[in-house]
């Protein structure tokens, strides 16, 4: 996901969840062209002092969701929507990558019951 107008907008309208120490912010938009889903990737520099601990952390959540993510794409791609989806790092220091792969599946499933939810509530 790229672009500062679309990662602002996200922030400021998107929904909320939480699986320690990933927090997902999502947004779901009617259909353009382009993938189902767009996923951005955030290790700020307030948690994780050191670039290459800022590093291993984007590469721990971009292989935890890429591993996860098909149910996802399968969901959104049903509903005839795009999902616009962040992910952030919220610990201090790293974990392993047991934790961030348990913790990637638990914000999965929470987005994706808060999209059906939400898309349940607007039909």
């Amino acid at each position: 996901m790229c672009g500062e107008l679309r990662i602002d907008a996200l922030f400021r309208e998107g929904k909320t969840v939480m699986a320690y120490p990933l927090r997902g912010c999502w947004r779901c938009l009617p259909v353009t062209e382009g993938p189902p889903v767009k996923v951005l990737f955030s290790a700020p520099k307030k948690k994780l002092h050191r670039a290459f601990q800022r590093n291993r952390a984007k590469r721990l959540m971009r292989e935890s969701y890429r591993l996860q993510k098909h149910g996802l794409i399968n969901q959104i791609c049903e509903m005839n929507c795009q999902l616009q989806l962040a992910v952030v790092w919220q610990q201090e220091g790293l974990a392993d990558y047991a934790t961030v792969y348990a913790r990637m599946s638990r914000l999965l499933s929470k987005v994706q019951t808060d999209v059906a939810a939400e898309t349940s509530i607007q039909a």
